[in-house]
């Protein structure tokens, strides 16, 4: 099970989780955990996050859905996401499929 490690920073009063998966790729087996951890700090009132993706060399379809996922799931609760660290790979997959529109980078 992949790992993910969370520091915090606060900006202009907002506090903000920085998580950082782990993990080769983004797939399945990233779905619970990147959610739960999604999940707890909206319950801790997390509103803004960043996804740290400089570990990630790949992700797959069921990746970029967790990702929509957890953004649909911040965006519910007024909250704001930003990936950082994407390799050019994955990158290109984000303007591929025209994830770059709704992503902020």
């Amino acid at each position: 099970m992949p790992d993910i490690s969370k520091t915090y920073s606060s900006e202009n009063g907002n506090k903000t989780a920085v998580l950082q998966i782990s993990e080769e790729s983004v797939g399945l087996n990233n779905f619970n955990i990147l959610n739960k951890t999604v999940s707890d700090e909206l319950e801790n009132d997390v509103r803004y996050f960043v996804f740290d993706m400089g570990k990630i060399n790949s992700i797959n379809s069921s990746g970029l859905g967790i990702l929509i996922g957890c953004l649909k799931k911040i965006k519910e609760t007024n909250g704001h996401l930003k990936i950082i660290n994407l390799n050019e790979k994955i990158a290109g997959i984000f303007k591929l499929t025209k994830l770059d529109s709704i992503f902020v980078f």
